[in-house]
């Protein structure tokens, strides 16, 4: 995994706590970051607790009895429970995922497999990205079978070339097409970057740039799917072998033709 530079999340308004002038103090040093207050929840001491969306991140912030001081992080009662944990798995499995699942669908993605699909699988792919390669390469019976489509998501982030080479893909009269060969390694180490790509193709990599900072992923690939209990899931990094069944679904034991 290559971890990239951070640009700022992409504004939501929260359904919960929308009057930002109504809170705290101390946590416009979150909101004034870029930061957004999602839920509060009850902390001991006398003490507010709550959950923040921070660029993509879900943290859990407690504010003191007197709202003039600000506490960051887990907090651990006497039996090592972490008193924020619950309300932090509420919204990063509910709001959250929903949320950000809607935002993927609104991405400039190309597709890789069966319309007809059963399972879509969102991930982020950068054209440098050897471990995007690897998970192509690893997903072709569940792609090949027509059980799963995957959605890549563009992006250019990895090296100097990166860019103009996701934007010649993207250019491309048939980008599917051109995905499959440069991912097959047959247009790995000849495919020239775009110099100068349209104006529309620059947009389409900003937002989707945009986009992956948003959804909190912070190196390629990133591949979100939902699990068996519909939960959306993100995996950041190459798939391990046990992992790829939760993400892609049973192996497929024949390949549709």
């Amino acid at each position: 995994m290559k971890l990239i530079y951070l640009l700022p999340l992409l504004a939501f308004t929260s359904p919960i706590l929308a009057q930002q002038k109504a809170l705290p103090a101390p946590l416009k040093l979150v909101t004034e970051q870029g930061g957004e207050i999602v839920s509060e929840f009850a902390a001991p001491a006398n003490m507010k607790g709550y959950v923040a969306d921070f660029k993509g991140q879900v943290i859990t912030l407690y504010i003191t009895a007197d709202e003039q001081y600000l506490f960051t992080g887990p907090m651990l009662d006497a039996n090592g429970n972490n008193v924020g944990e619950q309300a932090a798995n509420d919204y990063a499995t509910g709001p959250k995922a929903q949320k950000d699942w809607q935002t993927l669908e609104s991405s400039h993605w190309i597709v890789d497999g069966s319309a007809s699909a059963k399972r879509v699988v969102y991930t982020f792919t950068d054209p440098n990205c050897p471990y995007c390669r690897q998970f192509w390469q690893n997903a072709r019976p569940w792609v090949d079978a027509g059980e799963v489509q995957i959605r890549h998501i563009l992006v250019g982030i990895l090296k100097a070339d990166s860019l103009g080479k996701a934007a010649a893909i993207m250019s491309a009269s048939n980008p599917e097409e051109v995905l499959k060969k440069f991912e097959n390694d047959n247009l790995a180490r000849t495919l020239q970057p775009l110099k100068n790509p349209p104006e529309h193709i620059n947009a389409q990599l900003m937002k989707n740039h945009q986009i992956m900072m948003g959804v909190g992923a912070r190196a390629t690939p990133a591949t979100f799917y939902h699990d068996a209990n519909g939960a959306v899931k993100m995996q950041m990094g190459l798939p391990p072998a046990s992992l790829m069944t939760e993400i892609l679904g049973p192996r497929p034991s024949k390949l549709t033709k």
